[in-house]
């Protein structure tokens, strides 16, 4: 991700939007994520939210004139050892 520091408040939107969602998508509560970790929030979901947030600054637009492409599976197969299956 590359930025000229006009973006820094943006950026900053993306990331923690990213990791609010990353959360969401493993079924738990942010507490929970950082039980698993062992007192932090797992590399592998941290791996997970920048990835989701370098997507979304570089795809801005909700329709474009070409092609556009979706989050890599890397971003499913770095949230997915998270996920609770139920209840």
């Amino acid at each position: 991700m590359r930025s000229d520091g006009l973006d820094s408040a943006l950026l900053t939107h993306y990331m923690l939007a990213a990791q609010e969602s990353v959360v969401l998508a493993t079924a738990r509560s942010e507490a929970e994520l950082v039980d698993l970790g062992g007192g932090d929030i797992p590399v592998g979901l941290k791996q997970a939210a920048l990835m989701l947030a370098a997507h979304w600054y570089n795809q801005r637009e909700s329709v474009a004139g070409v092609q556009m492409h979706a989050v890599p599976d890397a971003l499913q197969s770095l949230v997915k050892p998270y996920r609770r299956l139920g209840e």
